[in-house]
């Protein structure tokens, strides 16, 4: 287990789950919000088969932002309190926060649709 990587599960409820790593040193302040949030439930938006994205609550600026991103990259998109899952390489209008990154079954999160819920949530790490 690392510090700065956090092991989540991304479930597409009803369609899979995808295994998700969030990043603390892409954008530590939004990274351990989103932690501090977890688990996240809602509704998807769907953006022209390029990515999914899930509503939050969380009210965070700008950090170390990006404007492209490549497939299974995730990101945080302040102006619309959302964690969004790229399917594929992308260029934003607005600046995004990186967060981490689709590590298996990114194809279970390409099936989602408008209406479907995605939960996000950490995978417990049991001490040995």
């Amino acid at each position: 287990m690392s510090v700065s990587k956090i092991d989540c599960v991304a479930v597409l409820r009803g369609k899979g789950e995808a295994r998700v790593s969030l990043f603390r040193h892409l954008a530590p302040v939004t990274v351990n919000a989103i932690i501090r949030e977890l688990p996240i439930s809602s509704r998807v938006t769907v953006y022209s088969k390029a990515m999914v994205c899930l509503m939050t609550a969380l009210r965070l600026g700008v950090e170390k932002q990006k404007y492209e991103f490549s497939k299974s990259d995730v990101a945080f998109v302040p102006s619309t309190s959302s964690v969004c899952f790229f399917f594929s390489n992308a260029k934003s209008e607005r600046p995004l926060n990186p967060v981490g990154r689709i590590e298996e079954g990114l194809e279970k999160l390409e099936r989602a649709s408008a209406g479907d819920v995605i939960e996000l949530k950490a995978i417990r790490q049991d001490a040995t």
